[in-house]
């Protein structure tokens, strides 16, 4: 898969669904979301309620 930046449409696309769902994520927020979906992460709801929620990711216990 080739590697996301903020203009590319898959990314767009995230952001549109987001919206959908009356989300919304800070340009911070999606840098940090590109970075993890470009580490080939899994992206979770958990994950991006943990971003909304307290800017970061929470770590794992």
């Amino acid at each position: 898969m080739k590697e996301l930046t903020l203009d590319s449409k898959e990314f767009k696309r995230v952001l549109n669904n987001l919206h959908l769902e009356n989300l919304s994520l800070t340009l911070d927020m999606q840098e940090k979301l590109l970075d993890l979906l470009n580490a080939k992460t899994s992206i979770t709801s958990t994950l991006i309620k943990d971003l909304l929620r307290y800017g970061k990711l929470q770590e794992k216990r």
